[in-house]
């Protein structure tokens, strides 16, 4: 075993140093082939894809979520696109606003033109006109009630004004209110719908000043005040409880005989007409804002105990789906706070940094929030109303596009307000000065990842400047220009810019989409960790061109030896480096979060080129730059002042020398700072005293590293933290991500359920959800106010009498009938559709009878409370929850996924149930690989370990120093904790000086460090020097994530790799490689031989051999 080991290991080595001495020959052969190949390489340019999707990058993939968002997607185009509005004093987050009725106007204010907004689309030559209402989440104006004069399909609007005017002269006629002017009040002849208001969430829902923000003249016709009795009642209120209550129909009912007689209906459709009235009379009843009391009227006190009032009231409202909340609010005279519609709203989502004193009421309140949602580009709904307004179908790229516009006009439009300018209410001294706009889009992360993803040009010139201007001064020998490497290092720097961009081309060849951190990080990253190789290359040719015995070897210009010594010790190093560093960017790849995966995919890419071409085309270069030192020629960058030609110098040439071994026995310091190294540093490791101090220092950091670490460190990453400070997306996100601690969710049902006969199934489970998540369902709506099944049993309710569940066998034709509905219309876009038969898609606006019209999916809105951005909370939600859906499944569907909860911090948040693991896992398989690594390039177990051994220390003490500069751990920081492991390789060369020299463990240690220190030194300089502009990005994420991490990584690397790391190796290093041992014994006694005896003892000395004792080697 040992004999093979020693062949394996010289095999290596011999391989390593003929190709030094075949490109010390002909360069230009590999040169040439490494360019082609790096040049095919960047045509994968062309292909080049930037991602800036948020739920593409940052939600984890083979997690649970990804199916159930893909579902989601599929069947609704994906969440809603959500904007939002809050308002809060200027002086603090936290204060209270300061007047709850000034603070509501200035939300209106702020509000209230987004919806006079105009977009201009360009269509086939036409112009058409889109505003808030095309875009936004919205019940459906069916066609029946369409505004104008009476045709056949709009009879629900002439219909119901058929009605109300009955009931206008009916009670004129029997004169029962005195003081009633029938003449004053009506609806106008074309009245009807064209649309109605968009959902929103407004504190000002509560109060009748609601109705001042996108609340059409129809609906305000609808509640016009009729005076009677001294008192006022909204004209549909009257009208419903005079013809239900009072009049038992009878307009209704004259209103069918006159359709009877005129022949012009069936039967059917008079049938229709009739029950569509009769739910239409409480629907438009429950509409309105006119009977809800004026908070202009009122003092901030009586505006808080309102909103107390209001979520008391809902506390103890029915959970019965056929009593309208309404009811409860209008004839009792309670505090409510209800949707234009007259359904609960979630109002505690809408007030920020709130209070409560002991009773539990909310004592104070220091931001209110309005918040809208607009339909998500793909859904299906939304597509088909589209298609029909435009009389055109869209691509789905340009409906996309249509729909960034539109918010970017929104965010035009409210960015002056934000920024309190002259011009605006908002501004210093003004009505509204001491209050505060902030707001997002949809688009508005999706416009911090496109602006992350553009590479700051600026930045990368700087960090190859600095990187050059180190080079330079690291290698400039201004008193012996010959021995100048300038040139050579910068013509490197090329080399490895050249294989950052084939990097990028080959990414892009592969498929591998460029995310924000390809433009910002690794263009820093790969130019530090490639400049690496060339500083240790550079020195270790430059020490055998200057040491005097390998000057020896060959009075040739051709520099072989120096060529294949350099290769030889260098080469496995270089190799294993990149098998380090490969290993933790591949290994740390496993990371489920696109935007690492690809991350690391890219840097192992470009890590891999960038061998190739050190290999290809810098090593040649090398050899190029070795003849010039040869022949005598001075470094191309200083023969401005030194002209081209050396100074010429006296050359001993001594035969029969064996120059193939990569051993630096014999060489000696060839600079200042590595002599400085071979006289006051190295000794120090001949001193226990000295080690075991070092010991103790590093035990101390590694305990208090470990500390902050693993009982310290937060998880997560909050939106604030990666916005832009100043921008809007940052002002809004540090307003509301602990303040407002709401967020929507949605209850799903598949496919795989059979609707009409699960009724009992699906009541079951919203009643359940009622009950089980109330912990996290706010006392308001109630779980049934905003299900489709509830208002599909309501409409049957109301229009035909039918107790729930429904027949199975009409379900699906009545559900048909009550999508096209005014009650339906509220639903739609919850539902997705189809055809039994085929399984294709179908409308659920089903305007037109379907033979085999079905429900695919549906989703029913939930409201999770006390969330916020922490990781706690969000992951007990989602923990619970999925937990009540998976017993459901079981208990009722036979264990399948039937039903399943979903929303935004599904996405987002589940990352951090398993981060821990996944650190554990990234760090220690990159331990493994880099083990592995270093086994086969060093031949050595002992040393395997050792190093792994420090790596993790490293891992250990930077995972501490993330609590430090203020990092969590998440997607970011746990890849690069194993990245860690391959960037903190590097001080793999000194364990392979120190296997190729022989002697004591203190002797090799000392001679290690002394070839070893300065080129690392310098390769942690120019790391410095190329990641240092990253601490002048934009975005304070990258910021600390990538330059203070890697700055950490680097410091704390080099301190382990050339403090730690030497006194390990001297009390635990393993022995010499057997062909490191092997030559220095050869070579001592062939220059015996051939001196002369006076010389024998100079020789001795020089070799460090004892004088009549056999060299170290040999005994």
């Amino acid at each position: 075993m040992g004999k093979l080991l020693g062949r394996y290991h010289e095999a290596v080595n011999r391989l390593f140093s003929n190709y030094g001495a075949f490109v010390a020959h002909r360069p230009f052969i590999p040169m040439l082939i490494g360019i082609i190949l790096l040049a095919s390489f960047c045509i994968g340019l062309r292909n080049a894809k930037e991602e800036s999707d948020l739920e593409v990058l940052w939600v984890e993939q083979n997690s649970r979520v990804v199916p159930e968002k893909d579902f989601f997607n599929a069947q609704f185009g994906g969440l809603p696109r959500k904007e939002s509005v809050t308002i809060n004093s200027k002086s603090s987050l936290d204060d209270a606003l300061p007047d709850y009725g000034l603070a509501m106007d200035a939300l209106t204010e702020a509000v209230k033109p987004l919806y006079n907004l105009t977009q201009t689309l360009q269509l086939d030559g036409r112009a058409v006109e889109l505003n808030q209402g095309d875009f936004c989440e919205r019940p459906i104006a069916p066609l029946s009630l369409r505004k104008g004069p009476a045709r056949r399909d709009n009879y629900l609007a002439w219909g119901y004004r058929n009605v109300s005017s009955c009931v206008l002269d009916t009670l004129a006629l029997l004169k029962i209110f005195p003081d009633f002017n029938r003449s004053l009040y009506g609806l106008p002849p074309d009245w009807g719908f064209d649309y109605f208001p968009c959902y929103k969430l407004s504190p000002m829902d509560c109060f009748k000043e609601g109705r001042d923000i996108d609340y059409p003249e129809e609906l305000q016709q609808l509640e016009q005040p009729v005076a009677y009795n001294d008192t006022t009642a909204a004209l549909s209120l009257l009208v419903y409880f005079a013809e239900s209550q009072f009049l038992k129909y009878l307009c209704t009912n004259k209103l069918k005989g006159t359709l009877d007689k005129s022949g012009a209906y069936t039967d059917g459709e008079v049938e229709q007409i009739v029950r569509d009235l009769k739910v239409a009379l409480p629907a438009f009843a429950a509409m309105g804002y006119n009977w809800r009391q004026s908070y202009k009227e009122m003092s901030s006190e009586e505006i808080l105990s309102y909103f107390n009032g209001a979520i008391n009231t809902a506390k103890n409202a029915s959970t019965n789906f056929l009593e309208p909340p309404v009811v409860q609010c209008l004839l009792k005279n309670k505090p409510c706070c209800l949707t234009w519609f007259g359904t609960h709203i979630p109002i505690t989502a809408a007030f920020g940094s709130v209070e409560r004193g002991a009773s539990g009421n909310i004592s104070k309140i220091g931001a209110f929030r309005w918040g809208s949602n607009n339909f998500h580009h793909e859904h299906p709904l939304w597509t088909e109303l589209l298609t029909k307004r435009l009389n055109a179908s869209l691509e789905p790229s340009a409906r996309k596009e249509m729909v960034l516009q539109f918010e970017n006009l929104m965010i035009d439009k409210l960015s002056p307000l934000r920024d309190s300018k002259s011009h605006t209410n908002f501004a210093t001294g003004k009505k509204f000065g001491d209050l505060q706009v902030q707001f997002t889009m949809w688009r508005s992360t999706q416009d911090v990842l496109i602006d992350a993803n553009k590479t700051p040009i600026w930045q990368i010139i700087l960090s190859a400047a600095l990187v050059s201007l180190y080079s330079f001064l690291a290698f400039a020998n201004f008193k012996t220009p010959v021995h100048s490497h300038t040139a050579l290092v910068l013509v490197g720097l090329t080399v490895v810019a050249f294989a950052v961009v084939s990097g990028y081309g080959l990414t892009a060849a592969v498929g591998i989409k460029l995310t924000p951190l390809a433009g910002s990080v690794v263009p820093f990253l790969a130019l530090g960790l490639g400049i690496d190789d060339v500083f240790v290359l550079v020195t270790i040719l430059r020490n055998f061109i200057e040491d005097p015995k390998v000057k020896s070897f060959s009075d040739s210009t051709i520099p072989e030896h120096e060529m294949s010594l350099t290769t030889a010790l260098a080469g496995p190093s270089v190799v294993l480096t990149t098998f380090s560093v490969l290993a933790s960017f591949f290994i740390s790849s496993i990371s489920r979060m696109p935007i690492v995966r690809w991350f690391c995919w890219q840097m192992g890419i470009t890590a891999t080129i960038h061998t190739l071409g050190m290999l290809l085309i810098f090593i040649p270069l090398m050899a190029l730059d070795a003849r010039r030192v040869t022949s005598n020629i001075n470094d191309p960058c200083l023969w401005i002042l030194f002209g081209r030609r050396g100074k010429k110098g006296s050359h001993v040439v001594v035969k029969n020398v064996d120059g193939s071994s990569p051993s630096i026995q014999d060489s000696v310091a060839s600079t200042p700072l590595s002599r400085a190294v071979a006289k006051f540093y190295a000794p120090l490791f001949d001193s226990n005293l000295f080690k075991v101090f070092v010991v103790i220092v590093f035990a101390g950091l590694l305990g208090s590293m470990t500390y902050l670490g693993f009982w310290k460190v937060e998880h997560g990453l909050k939106l604030s933290e990666v916005t832009l400070k100043g921008s809007y997306q940052h002002g809004f996100a540090v307003t509301t991500e602990d303040r407002f601690p709401t967020y929507d969710i949605w209850l799903v049902t598949r496919d795989n359920i059979d609707y009409p006969n699960s009724q009992h199934e699906l009541v079951n489970l919203y009643n359940a959800a009622q009950q089980n998540l109330s912990n996290w369902n706010p006392v308001q709506p109630k779980v049934w106010e905003f299900c489709w099944l509830g208002n599909v049993y309501l409409a049957m309710n109301q229009s035909l009498n039918l107790p729930y569940p429904l027949a199975p066998n009409s379900f699906y034709n009545l559900t048909e009938a009550w999508s096209t509905s005014l009650l339906g219309s509220f639903s739609l876009q919850d539902l997705n559709c189809y055809n039994i038969s085929t399984g294709q898609h179908a409308s659920c606006l089903a305007q037109e009878k379907l033979p085999y019209w079905g429900l695919k999916a549906s989703k029913t809105v939930l409201f999770a409370e006390n969330l916020g951005a922490g990781i706690k909370p969000n992951l007990d939600m989602i923990t619970e929850t999925r937990k009540f859906a998976d017993s459901f499944n079981k208990q009722y569907f036979n264990g399948s996924k039937a039903v399943y909860t979903y929303g935004y911090p599904f996405l987002f948040f589940e990352q951090y149930f398993h981060s821990s693991h996944d650190l554990y896992m990234v760090v220690g398989l990159a331990l493994v690989g880099v083990f592995l690594a270093v086994l086969i390039f060093q031949f050595s177990i002992t040393t395997s370990l050792i190093i792994a051994t420090v790596l993790l220390m490293v891992d250990i003490e930077v995972y501490g120093f993330l609590y430090i500069i203020g990092a969590k751990l998440n997607a970011l920081s746990l890849v690069n904790l194993g990245i860690v492991v391959g960037m903190a390789s590097e001080f793999t060369y000194l364990a392979r000086s120190f296997l190729v020299v022989d002697g004591t463990r203190n002797y090799r240690v000392g001679k290690a460090l002394e070839w070893t220190l300065e080129p690392l030194l310098h390769g942690f300089g120019t790391q410095v020097a190329a990641t240092l502009p990253l601490i002048f990005l934009k975005y304070h994420a990258f910021r600390v994530y990538y330059f203070a991490m890697f700055t950490i990584m680097g410091v704390l690397g080099f301190l382990n790799g050339f403090v730690l790391l030497p006194v390990f190796l001297s009390w635990f290093g393993p022995p010499p490689l057997p062909h490191a041992m092997a030559p220095v014994a050869a070579a001592a006694e062939r220059e015996l031989a051939m001196a002369p005896e006076s010389g024998k003892e100079v020789i001795e000395k020089s070799l460090h051999i004892e004088p009549s004792t056999p060299s170290p080697s040999l005994r």
